[in-house]
């Protein structure tokens, strides 16, 4: 299946606002060559297209979550649903994902302390009917955390600059001019 098609214009943009979410329309106008209307309406489309969100993103480590878990569950037959939205709500769960192999549940959660991660599995995750088996492994170190994907259209401006920097830098003479 195709997902809704995205030109070179939305792709830049898509990039710019990743690397910069508070960047204003006018400086993304002026990267993409584009008028501020256009950046305007395109945010707009995208949007409603739900192909971009907009959100602010916490770094759970700076706020007291050092245990970090990614929890693999075996569930009943006809309750992988049911048992997904109910672990889901749980606020120290960031992702919930129905899987295939063998395991039919993928949960990520952070917690403040062991003895918080202990009271979840034992006094809150255990009492979920459906659930027959979990296996948690803490995260020990993350090496690579992302909330941006792949575009289409891959020459974007950031593309296109880092090319000329890597080449620039290939060929001795330092970082290029804008």
């Amino acid at each position: 299946m195709d997902g809704p098609r995205i030109d070179r214009i939305d792709a830049d943009i898509i990039r710019l606002l990743e690397a910069d979410a508070r960047m204003s329309m006018a400086k993304i106008a002026s990267r993409v060559s584009v008028p501020k209307s256009t950046v305007r309406h395109r945010i707009n489309r995208l949007v409603q297209r739900k192909i971009i969100e907009f959100a602010a993103t916490t770094n759970p480590l700076q706020l007291g979550y050092e245990i970090w878990v990614i929890i693999d569950l075996r569930v009943q037959f006809g309750k992988i649903e049911s048992v997904a939205r109910r672990v889901a709500e749980a606020p120290e769960v960031y992702f919930a994902g129905i899987m295939t192999g063998s395991r039919d549940l993928l949960v990520g959660a952070v917690f403040k302390s062991n003895a918080d991660l202990l009271d979840f599995l034992i006094s809150r995750l255990s009492k979920i009917p459906g659930i027959n088996e979990t296996s948690t492994s803490t995260v020990l170190k993350i090496i690579k955390r992302t909330v941006s994907w792949p575009l289409p259209n891959d020459s974007g401006p950031a593309r296109r600059q880092a090319a000329r920097t890597r080449a620039y830098r290939r060929s001795g003479r330092g970082k290029p001019d804008g």
